[in-house]
């Protein structure tokens, strides 16, 4: 194994461990699909985005663990008046978009699949579906997983099936591999 190769196993890891913990400014699909792009060799391209769904997971293991022992300390902000014009356009925008029959439906399994989430088993659910197609975020479901009766392992599993599955369908799309 190469420097190049060492080298992409290292970034699989630091995206992973990035995306987990800081989502608003690490991207693990943005990473996929780049590496799904440029990556040649398919075992090697299915070996990285196992060590990135690894560490992926593990970073959401940090999250799940920060939330689960700081649920007393979560307190709720209020929204801020926009600071630019282009913040309350951007806000508009999302209420009229908002209006529409299929972000109404969107909206309806948002948050059925969060509901789920005070249930420890069925839970597992909204953190499968959540990794799986980003309905509703991973990030707000590891919190709330975290600060409900959740079990820790089950989410874990879900989450690392869930990406896992999503994660090879885009790097196996884009390399045009057809393996259904």
């Amino acid at each position: 194994m190469g420097l190049d190769e060492l080298g992409l196993i290292g970034a699989a890891i630091a995206v992973g461990l990035g995306a987990a913990v800081l989502p608003v400014f690490v991207n693990a699909e943005v990473y996929v699909v780049a590496i799904g792009a440029t990556v040649n060799s398919r075992p090697f391209l299915a070996l990285l985005i196992l060590i990135h769904v690894i560490a992926t997971t593990i970073g959401k293991a940090f999250v799940f663990q920060l939330a689960r022992k700081g649920t007393n300390k979560i307190r709720m902000v209020e929204p801020r008046p926009p600071r630019s014009a282009f913040t309350a356009f951007m806000r508009r925008v999302g209420r009229r978009l908002a209006r529409t029959r299929f972000f109404r439906w969107v909206k309806r399994v948002n948050d059925w699949l969060l509901t789920l989430l005070d249930r420890p088993y069925s839970g597992g659910l909204t953190a499968f579906m959540s990794s799986l197609t980003g309905i509703p975020p991973l990030a707000l479901v590891t919190i709330l997983a975290g600060a409900s009766k959740q079990p820790q392992w089950l989410f874990l599993t879900m989450v690392f099936t869930g990406r896992l599955i999503q994660f090879l369908t885009i790097a196996f799309l884009l390399h045009q591999v057809s393996w259904f």
